[in-house]
């Protein structure tokens, strides 16, 4: 089965996936069915970037398949940073030592 070619049909595809529904996924990112129902059929809507990777995160895929149809499975290491960008600071830090001792950077 071939990829869909349009935004909105990667998103309905992404969605169906993800077993949520229009409403659901509305709910999700903050946005109205009446929205999603729109970014699904109109190929003119340009949704913005903040939306997107929240439509991402929330089908799970990426946002790179939404938008090029690139691979719909997120990639660990993209997910892994995706995670660490929205960390807070606190998080952050022990994930560096982490990194330093793993590396033998945090011993001598």
């Amino acid at each position: 089965m071939s990829e869909p070619d349009t935004f909105g049909a990667r998103l309905r595809a992404a969605r169906t996936r993800a077993n949520l529904s229009q409403d659901e996924l509305a709910r999700r990112v903050k946005s109205s069915k009446g929205y999603i129902s729109e970014l699904e059929t109109d190929p003119n809507i340009r949704p913005s970037a903040d939306l997107v990777l929240k439509l991402a995160t929330e089908t799970g895929t990426t946002v790179e398949h939404l938008l090029r149809g690139d691979s719909p499975e997120p990639g660990e290491d993209r997910a892994f940073f995706r995670s660490y960008e929205g960390a807070d600071p606190e998080v952050k830090a022990k994930l560096k030592a982490i990194l330093a001792v793993l590396k033998g950077e945090g011993t001598k």
